[in-house]
């Protein structure tokens, strides 16, 4: 009982942790799009045992950062912005089920590159499709994805940055993937 008392208590304060990040890092960007968002997104999904949970560390940030930030354009934009920024989460319970030091590398490489991309691609839609700042043609479309490219380039370095940086602190305190991974199946095996 009082294991479990101990877990939630860090789990609170991981949680905590993820989203004053995140939020930080959001309302402290020094080029648009640079973020930890993605990564703490990944590091949530790892390291959270309920997905729920997990998923409202993004939408957290989000909720929170927006308070300060610029306003989205339209409803539609926003919906997709939060939708696509749950996707890592599901990347980081990917991650925690690697073996091996060769596929959690690999693995992290993916986690690295894939948000960044999903995020170009789904709010540049959205974007396209619900706001009129681009026709409504094919065209319309390339040239909305050709003009987020510099966003989609901070993103990406934003993203592998701090998912370095996130997996590297967890690492020098001693919790690794595979650590972070043993620590969710005991829980769940002790249910």
């Amino acid at each position: 009982m009082n294991d479990n008392r101990q877990q939630n208590l860090r789990d609170a304060f991981v949680f905590a942790l993820l989203v004053a990040i995140g939020v930080a890092g959001r309302w402290g960007q020094p080029e648009w799009c640079f973020t930890p968002t993605a990564a703490t997104a990944i590091f949530a999904g790892c390291y959270f045992r309920r997905l729920g949970i997990a998923a409202l560390v993004p939408v957290s940030i989000l909720m929170i950062s927006d308070f300060m930030l610029p306003a989205y354009n339209s409803f539609g934009v926003m919906v997709a912005t939060y939708a696509v920024m749950m996707v890592p989460v599901l990347f980081g319970r990917w991650l925690s089920t690697s073996t091996g030091k060769g596929q959690t590398t690999l693995r992290l490489a993916v986690c690295g590159l894939v948000p960044a991309i999903l995020f170009w691609l789904g709010s540049n839609f959205a974007v396209w499709a619900f706001q009129s700042d681009y026709p409504g043609t094919l065209a319309g479309l390339a040239r909305c994805y050709w003009m987020a490219v510099p966003f989609f380039r901070w993103m990406l370095a934003g993203d592998v940055f701090y998912l370095a940086v996130l997996f590297g602190c967890s690492a020098l305190a001693g919790l690794t993937v595979k650590q972070l991974q043993q620590q969710r199946l005991a829980y769940e095996s002790a249910r």
